[in-house]
């Protein structure tokens, strides 16, 4: 159920949901195929498992090959996922999607990076972010930080080497072909490192297809070998016991039936 938005604050929405992340405010409305609502949501689970009374969640809905979609929300799920790759940019930092623009202005706000470079295709999408004026309620010195280029993630290449690259083109935490469009942008980018949504649970793919299905022990160890067989400069959490959090938590975020991780 979607609600008359008005002026909607993500940050109250989220109820007992609480991040360091800033949250910009945006106001309903319809941009091209775009929509920007409100729904209400009475509890939502963190991308970690933890479930949090929360009141709704503002939502980016737009086209899918086959319809509509919900492409961007702000909800635990999404937040806690983007937190990673967010703490780790630094220098020159490409963001591959511009989605409701809180993700890309948190980079902008990480005292490490020095620079933004947000690419998006859809120009309704821009449109959208630049009437919802998401990058004018930051800091100056954040504001200065980003440019916005109205491109194909697929064919951009960078004017200047890439320090950092965050990449969040999908509608899906998980999806099929997701390593190798990451292969794809990262030939053309070349960044010193690179994180993208969902990667964890993709990780997990990797462990599935190692073990011929769900892995019965899956270490840190394991999780860092996985990341440099792809041959990317994979960004992981530094905190212990990320594989086992991982493991738990692919039960929610990963498609339930057998044999997803061949896809």
């Amino acid at each position: 159920m979607t609600v008359d938005p008005g002026t909607i604050s993500p940050a109250a929405l989220l109820g007992t949901f609480e991040t360091p992340l800033w949250l910009p405010q945006y106001t309903g409305g319809t941009w091209g195929q775009w929509v920007l609502s409100v729904i209400l949501l009475p509890a939502s689970r963190g991308y970690w498992g933890i479930p949090y009374a929360t009141l709704g969640s503002a939502v980016l809905t737009g086209p899918v090959h086959d319809g509509d979609t919900t492409w961007m929300s702000i909800v635990p799920m999404e937040v806690e996922s983007q937190e990673i790759g967010i703490a780790a940019a630094r220098g020159h930092t490409v963001v591959l999607g511009l989605g409701m623009g809180w993700a890309a202005a948190n980079v902008a706000l990480n005292p490490a990076v020095e620079r933004v470079t947000i690419v998006e295709r859809d120009p309704n999408v821009i449109a959208l972010i630049a009437e919802q004026g998401v990058f004018d309620q930051l800091p100056a010195a954040a504001r200065d930080k980003i440019t916005v280029i109205n491109a194909d993630a697929f064919d951009w290449r960078p004017d200047a080497p890439v320090d950092s690259l965050q990449a969040d083109i999908w509608a899906k935490v998980v999806e099929s072909g997701k390593w190798n469009d990451i292969h794809r942008l990262q030939a053309n980018i070349d960044a010193a490192s690179v994180y993208f949504w969902g990667q964890e649970m993709e990780l997990y793919r990797l462990a599935c297809r190692e073990a011929g299905g769900v892995p019965t022990d899956l270490s840190d160890a394991d999780v860092e070998r996985l990341a440099a067989q792809t041959g990317l400069p994979l960004v992981l959490s530094r905190q212990a016991g990320l594989a086992a959090r991982i493991a738990a938590r692919a039960r929610w975020w990963t498609p339930n039936k057998d044999g997803w991780w061949e896809a």
